[in-house]
């Protein structure tokens, strides 16, 4: 391409703002701006210039921009702003990363752009894009030779044709959903979003724990179960209320054996009367009343409460809960703390509230449609990574419960 005077300059113009945004950038690159002497030669000799070769920091290689395109981008590199990792505006574009199941996935989307656009903007997918490799670089979240700053990144870009025509942040993540939706219904791969990070850095601080303790060794293995596999399939999602719900599954599969053994226990002692009172028909009427009492609590609200005040050790992982439920369960049974001192009662008061949240949490997962009614008892979206953590540990406490049940206790259908 036979660039003008004008453009050569404008060139140097967006290499100038790329490297004072990232001046970790300036020794692999400052070569890249044209001197007075190159602009005239380039000139004179009617030089075609096929594109900018930018060396970003952590890649292997150069990221090749042909000149026009990056002319055309120059008002976006003057103005790029880092919201968030996951987040990038500029003057009149806009960046949310995103990432595929897997690296197939990632690596089919690259050979398609997906493009679309509606009034007065332009949406497509972005493979190796200059602003997210500059916000990469600009976090510092790459590694020599390990990781880099472009080409670990898809995201999907909208391009704004005026000021005015730039929506809401709302407005825009609704277009990304649909975007999102549209590129599974035509290709069959689901996006996520994510974000700008060295996974390097990840590695680092989990191989420190590990190296704190002895992870060489397994704990003896508990005979296999249904449960495992919902544990294992929540342990692999990413989407938080899928994650969440798979976790609930694990729950849900072991509560009606709480309950079997709150019911099995109750009636024992009921039998442990007196031989006299199986005269009394009021006593004969009493036990039918407590089999109907208990069956009626084969409802899923109470089965889910059931596993919390049964199931596993919910005073040791009561402070893992979100802080909103901690505050509502301390508030409700009227204790500062909640230890293995705590008053019995109020420690089964205390499941009952957690159990009928994450019921409610549950419902509001699966029931996601526009006319579901929703209480204000349901867990915020922003407290599922803290929530699921709780539930990890519940559940797996819960599946290893189910290991120590004497077989009588066990019900046929989970056997």
């Amino acid at each position: 391409m036979k660039l003008n005077k004008e453009q050569l300059e404008k060139i140097n113009e967006g290499i100038k703002a790329l490297l004072d945004f990232c001046p970790i950038m300036i020794d692999d690159n400052e070569e890249l701006i044209f001197t007075d002497e190159r602009i005239k030669e380039i000139i004179d000799e009617e030089e075609d210039i096929e594109g900018l070769e930018i060396l970003f920091p952590g890649e292997h290689d150069y990221t090749f921009i042909e000149p026009d395109y990056f002319i055309d981008s120059i008002d976006e590199i003057k103005t790029i702003e880092i919201i968030d990792s996951s987040y990038i505006k500029a003057k009149l574009s806009r960046y949310y990363l995103v990432s595929a199941n897997d690296f197939t996935d990632e690596h089919i989307l690259s050979f398609h752009s997906l493009h679309t656009k509606g009034k007065g903007y332009h949406i497509n997918l972005i493979d190796e894009s200059i602003i997210v490799g500059m916000a990469a670089t600009k976090l510092e979240e790459y590694e020599n030779d390990a990781w880099g700053t472009i080409t670990p990144y898809i995201s999907i870009g909208i391009e704004y044709e005026t000021d005015n025509d730039i929506l809401s942040k709302e407005d825009e993540e609704n277009l990304i959903n649909s975007y999102i939706f549209e590129v599974a219904d035509t290709m069959n791969i689901a996006l996520t979003f994510s974000e700008i990070r060295n996974p390097i850095y990840d590695l680092t601080d989990i191989t420190g724990d590990i190296a704190e303790g002895d992870f060489e060794s397994l704990r003896e293995l508990e005979p296999y179960n249904i449960g495992m596999e919902f544990f294992v399939s929540a342990i692999q999602i990413k989407d938080p209320e899928l994650k969440f719900l798979n976790f609930y599954k694990v729950l849900e599969h072991f509560s009606p054996i709480a309950v079997n053994i709150e019911a099995n226990e109750l009636m024992r002692k009921k039998l442990d009367a007196p031989k006299s009172s199986f005269e009394d028909g009021d006593y004969i009427r009493s036990i039918f009343t407590l089999a109907n009492s208990m069956r009626d609590r084969y409802n899923d609200e109470d089965l889910i409460k059931a596993s919390f005040n049964t199931c596993f050790d919910f005073v040791g992982l009561f402070p893992t809960l979100p802080a909103s439920l901690i505050k509502k369960i301390k508030s409700n049974i009227q204790v500062k703390e909640l230890d293995y001192s705590t008053n019995k009662q109020k420690l089964t008061t205390a499941c009952n509230i957690a159990g009928k949240i994450i019921y409610k949490t549950r419902n509001k997962v699966v029931h996601a449609k526009s006319n579901f009614n929703l209480t204000g008892d349901e867990i915020q979206p922003s407290e599922y990574d803290e929530l699921n953590e709780f539930m990890k540990e519940a559940s797996s406490q819960t599946i290893r419960w189910y290991t120590r049940q004497p077989s009588h206790l066990k019900l046929e259908i989970i056997k």
